[in-house]
């Protein structure tokens, strides 16, 4: 994917030599993004500007025809035979306004406009948050990158640690939109827009709400509640027909020269490989990552598939030295803590991938769209109990859970006593995907950030109960969490990753199909494993997924025992005043005398240490925010 920066000084006069070295110093934090680099800038505004790609550069910036409008676009670059977004947005400007355009890009492309007539800046993020923007005001002006790093670079440290940002990443293991792990930085949330104004700039930090407001020029919530009825549903045989012939023409158009998949073994991997080599006369690229543990490794199983579909498989292992060696990297990559264990793998594949292609496709959005995770599965088995439950009953159940959350993580009866106390099919799902369950508990001195993943009023009408399990994944884990975490793993190689179940097209499909196509008695993803039974043979298509995460808990007690140890120096956590030493070293501990399963609790907590040493190590507990005014 492209990458996109840009500095907007609006507090004082700046030279045209000093403007350029800005957009210099903007293009090269994003140099590992690709070779190819675009700085432009506009010195009557002020405004620095950057792209940087590993394919055509020139396709992410245009201007429109009257020159009144600079566009600046990043994420996926546009297939053979298409104009690039950022040219077809330019030339729309001059008929319609800015969230009129944006509303029709199906793309996944963040956006900068800059208008030269009414001075404004206007930041847009795709739809599916396949594309991160960042943005925060200085000392001079407002900064905007597609990466968290560029910012820090641009105001001499990132600034203030915000402890809630942290309560949302021991939840989520991601932060999600529009908070950052930086007081007074944010992420425009998916499918919205922000328009700035010199004035607004001049006057932020007197603004009560910094961080918004937002327009949105998209919606998966109105998608959900307005998409199309039938009166005669579609057989299981054409909803699979359909399925096919979108993600054709999704592969169609995300391929490019030399275009590779990252192939698991699983349903939605193998279909985008099948689909991918269908279209290719030669051998399609397939990158493989198993484990040296046996209980993790489905490796073998991936080379069977590609075996079968004639691919030209590169089969990688983890083992413990790349382990060690990859999760010390890691920080370097996610300049934001993110702290899903499968991020490791993925660096592997990215670094094995940045040697020989420019574009990857995965399967990613499968599962999410559907309905694939045994985990909706069995939340809305236990929310059906759960029902049957008297209220008083539920609500003694709660309180006798609130006394030590956390247990319920090693299963067993602190686990049913609280789910049941669980008032809702969300409250429910939450507490399957939250690694911390109360987070507040290893903080200092804050309190949890709001949860939105509970707030009833931003839920769709659903024609189905576990349809809502889909939405909320699909705002949250897999727009807040998996895009980000292949857009920084892959970018970081100069790779433009891209997932074709995430195009428009397919998404829509996805809500418009009925429900009973996805879940079927004993079968999750039933049109998609019937559209893959066309490509592979039967045990292939049915064989239990194991996922793509890492073998953490025997990882921290060999291989990442001393890095673990090293970072989990009570001293140090006390010293910075964040986490509760206290709670850290009991849940280390006990993990260490064989609670296992607390190491999804401490993986979070080790991946928000190590990043915070990586970039924030000669920071006081506190800083101000200051741009940078040398040329560099």
């Amino acid at each position: 994917m492209s990458a996109i920066a840009g500095n907007w000084i609006v507090h004082r006069e700046v030279g045209d030599g000093e403007l350029g070295a800005t957009a210099r110093r903007l293009t090269a934090s994003l140099a590992h993004r690709g070779r190819q680099r675009q700085p432009l800038v506009r010195p009557g505004a002020g405004l620095a500007l950057a792209a940087v790609s590993a394919c055509e550069v020139q396709s992410c910036i245009a201007v429109s025809p009257d020159e009144r409008y600079v566009v600046v676009t990043g994420g996926a670059a546009a297939s053979s035979g298409r104009h690039p977004p950022a040219q077809v947005i330019a030339r729309r400007l001059a008929d319609s306004g800015a969230l009129d355009v944006l509303r029709d890009v199906a793309d996944a492309v963040s956006v900068a406009i800059w208008d030269g007539h009414e001075k404004t800046l206007t930041l847009s993020r795709d739809r599916m948050g396949q594309c991160d923007l960042y943005y925060t005001c200085t000392a001079f002006g407002l900064v905007f990158a597609s990466e968290l790093k560029t910012l820090s670079h641009e105001c001499m440290g990132g600034g203030e640690v915000d402890p809630q940002a942290v309560s949302q990443l021991l939840r989520y293991g991601y932060i999600p939109a529009p908070r950052t792990a930086y007081r007074g930085i944010y992420k425009l949330p998916a499918g919205t827009l922000r328009v700035f104004h010199a004035a607004e700039v001049r006057d932020w930090h007197r603004s009560a709400a910094a961080a918004g407001p937002f327009a949105a020029h998209w919606s998966l919530k109105t998608l959900v509640e307005t998409r199309r009825s039938t009166s005669a549903a579609p057989s299981l045989a054409a909803s699979v027909d359909a399925v096919l012939d979108r993600l054709q023409a999704a592969i169609g158009r995300a391929r490019g020269p030399g275009t590779a998949c990252l192939l698991s073994g699983g349903v939605d991997s193998s279909l985008v490989t099948a689909l991918l080599q269908q279209q290719s006369a030669a051998a399609v690229e397939t990158i493989t990552v198993g484990f040296d543990e046996p209980g993790h490794d489905e490796s073998a199983w991936a080379a069977e598939v590609a075996g079968h579909l004639r691919t030209r498989n590169t089969r990688l292992v983890m083992n413990d030295a790349s382990a060690l060696r990859l999760v010390e990297t890691a920080p370097r990559v996610f300049c934001e803590p993110y702290a899903d264990s499968s991020a490791i793998p993925t660096l592997l594949a990215a670094e094995a991938a940045g040697t020989s292609c420019r574009t990857l496709l995965t399967g990613d959005g499968g599962d999410e769209l559907f309905f694939g995770h045994g985990s909706y599965v069995k939340a809305m088995r236990n929310h059906r109990l759960v029902r049957r439950v008297p209220a008083a009953v539920r609500r003694a159940l709660g309180a006798h859970a609130a006394r030590n959350p956390e247990r319920a993580r090693l299963g067993g009866v602190a686990a049913l006593v609280s789910e049941a106390a669980s008032g809702s099919l969300a409250e429910t799902y939450l507490m399957r995907v939250s690694r911390w369950r109360d987070p507040s508990r290893a903080l200092k001195a804050a309190s949890e950030a709001p949860r939105h993943f509970l707030e009833s009023s931003l839920h769709p009408a659903c024609r189905h109960p576990a349809e809502l399990l889909l939405f909320l994944d699909q705002t949250h884990e897999l727009s807040e969490g998996l895009m980000t975490k292949c857009d920084r793993a892959f970018g970081a190689f100069g790779v433009q990753a891209r997932s074709p179940f995430l195009d428009a097209d397919v998404l829509s499909l996805a809500w418009d199909m009925p429900f009973e196509h996805k879940l079927r008695p004993g079968e999750t993803k039933a049109v998609l494993k019937r559209a893959l039974a066309r490509y592979l043979p039967e045990h292939h298509v049915r064989r239990p997924k194991k996922g793509f995460g890492a073998p953490v808990a025997r990882w921290l007690q060999g291989p990442l025992r001393d890095w673990a140890d090293d970072l989990l120096d009570p001293v140090a956590i006390r010293n910075r005043g964040i986490l509760d030493e206290a709670v850290v070293a009991r849940l280390w501990k006990s993990f260490l005398d064989g609670n296992r399963k607390y190491h999804t609790h401490l993986w979070p907590v080790l991946m928000f240490l190590a990043w915070d040493r990586e970039w924030n190590a000669a920071a006081p507990g506190t800083q101000a925010f200051h741009a940078r005014t040398d040329a560099a």
